[in-house]
């Protein structure tokens, strides 16, 4: 606020009048006034005592210089006088406008943000600058700036400088819970996935695969972007088991034909795994081969995109060799590659294939570690390679000695087809990896090979362009007023999986032949329900078949494996 300016005011008037009339006389009034003095009163009378001498009396001329002078006084102090009664009544109401805007300020952040701000913070009125405190001070923050205010060394003074003006955030759901600032420039979303299932085996006493309920995926999403071309994700998963770092990478998105990611994140191999999300799945996991083999996610660099009014996805970048590891376990590194084109998706005159994809995947890379996996299972993955999952069947385990050493390349041609409430899906996958074992001179080489093919319809009438989110036409559970209410979707689904690993796991003495089989076929059947586009239910029957008899607990062996699967799925 400015401070206000000493002038003069109505008390310099009445100290002006005074001064006149001191000037006249204490007794004096208008029209006693002489206008000439007697002389026998100017002077003095003989044998009188000596006395002052009286002063001269004013003369009419001087009486109206006098009056003159304070007639200019007093109109010189009227307009000072006037001039700073109107500058403190414009003070006054630049004083009563802010005071009137503030509280108009706060309750327009209050509607937008909650009571205490988008972040919880202390709102910040739209236009003005936060003042936050970064000071000029020899000791080190090691916070790195994450809580404020900061307090400087004893003895030093807060700096003057100014950090740049806060963004008010404006917050939304659907899907996720959004934040971001007006100009779209900073972002984050928070997404949730949660499942919970029942497993039941018909062969009760298997070991691992016991029956019960799991939570095979607990995770939350941090994902936006810090200025519109730099985007983040960072994701914590707590699965069968375990937790750790899901996903943790920046994407530096300048243009859709070219994008650069680093970090952790899914590799680009095969179809099932790069371009169909888990939650999207038709069957609850992924086909045996992608659950065995499949690189998953892995800590690389790779640029991406598409091309051609995107008609053709691509994907290309090195990796850490090693599957759903957080280091490098040796010091090769694989190369990844990916296409996918959709031919016809302008084209007017076939909108029968206007959602046909085809395309390929391949990785290749030098290893040189333990094996992983080390157990190969049906019913889903395991959190650690080196022994079977709970809750799924192994068909094939690895000797303890063995080590992967030696080329491996994993690859896949893959087809999907999308029409109406049509969803087919089919990959034919293929591949190698060496293994040796103490005291072999060379690594032997087994080749791996497996398909699937998969198949959902809605019977409810709803569409899909792809494996994504789906909205029921009449949810069970309606997340928007007006709504209908029915019973959901209902999607029928199946799917074929098999995988074959070479003769040479047993000849090679890489596996027990009286214990484990090299191949599997599962067929799945099942209907997925849809409540609204945030819950999902999966029900379905798992079959295995087994080449060879496998061990399911010590001393007995199994040529099949069922399981009655329901899973309760929720994500937003």
């Amino acid at each position: 606020m400015r401070s206000y300016s000493t002038r003069p005011s109505s008390w310099k008037v009445l100290l002006g009048t005074w001064g006149l009339l001191t000037a006249i006389g204490p007794n004096a009034r208008s029209q006693d006034l002489p206008l000439a003095a007697p002389p026998a009163q100017v002077a003095q009378a003989p044998g009188s005592s000596s006395g002052p001498t009286p002063t001269a009396p004013i003369t009419i001329e001087q009486l109206a210089e006098r009056l003159r002078a304070m007639e200019a006084m007093n109109r010189k102090l009227a307009e000072e006088l006037e001039t700073t009664r109107r500058e403190q009544k414009e003070q006054l109401r630049q004083i009563l406008e802010r005071f009137e805007e503030r509280p108009q300020a706060l309750n327009n952040r209050t509607d937008e943000a909650g009571p205490t701000g988008p972040g919880g913070n202390d709102p910040t009125l739209p236009g003005e600058e936060a003042q936050a405190a970064e000071v000029d001070s020899p000791v080190p923050d090691y916070t790195e700036g994450q809580f404020s205010p900061a307090t400087p060394a004893p003895g030093f003074p807060s700096s003057k400088r100014s950090d740049s003006k806060r963004n008010p955030l404006y917050g939304s759901f659907g899907p996720g819970f959004r934040f971001q600032t007006e100009n779209e420039e900073f972002r984050l979303q928070v997404h949730y996935e949660s499942q919970l299932e029942g497993r039941f085996w018909e062969q009760s006493d298997q070991v691992p695969a016991n029956s019960g309920f799991f939570l095979p995926r607990q995770r939350i999403f941090f994902d936006g972007n810090i200025t519109k071309s730099i985007e983040y994700e960072l994701s914590i998963n707590r699965g069968l088991n375990n937790i750790n770092l899901l996903n943790a990478y920046i994407n530096l998105h300048f243009d859709d034909r070219f994008q650069f990611r680093f970090g952790r994140f899914f590799t680009p191999l095969p179809y099932d795994q790069f371009a169909v999300s888990n939650y999207w799945l038709l069957t609850p996991e992924r086909s045996i081969y992608t659950t065995n083999l499949s690189l998953n996610r892995q800590i690389g660099l790779m640029g991406w995109g598409y091309l051609f009014d995107k008609r053709l996805d691509y994907a290309a970048g090195i990796f850490n060799g090693s599957r759903n590891s957080f280091e490098s376990l040796h010091n090769g590194v694989d190369f990844v590659g990916y296409l996918n084109a959709r031919p016809f998706q302008e084209s007017k005159n076939l909108p029968l294939f206007q959602f046909l994809n085809m395309g390929t995947s391949v990785a290749f890379g030098h290893q040189d570690q333990s094996p992983v996996p080390r157990t190969f299972r049906i019913g889903g993955g395991s959190p650690d390679a080196n022994i079977p999952g709970a809750a799924t069947v192994p068909f094939l385990i690895l000797n303890p000695d063995v080590a992967e050493q030696g080329d491996r390349l994993l690859g896949s041609v893959h087809s999907a087809y999308f029409y109406k409430g049509l969803s087919l899906i089919g990959e034919w996958q293929y591949g190698y990896g060496n293994y040796t074992t103490p005291g072999r001179r060379s690594s032997v080489q087994v080749p791996f090979s497996g398909f699937y093919v998969a198949g959902g319809y809605f019977l409810t009438g709803e569409h899909v362009e792809r494996r994504t989110r789906v909205k029921p036409l009449r949810p069970l559970v309606p997340t928007n007023k007006g709504e209908h209410r029915g019973l959901g979707a209902f999607e029928a689904v199946g799917r074929v999986s098999e995988l074959h690993l070479g003769e040479q796991v047993f000849t090679a003495g890489l596996a027990n032949p009286d214990l484990w089989s090299n191949q599997v076929i599962t067929t799945e059947l099942g209907v997925n329900w849809y409540w609204n586009e945030y819950i999902k239910v999966y029900a379905f029957w798992l079959h295995g078949d087994f080449a060879d008899p496998v061990q399911y607990r010590p001393g007995r062996l199994q040529d099949t494996a069922d399981m009655f699967w329901l899973r309760f799925q929720l994500y937003f």
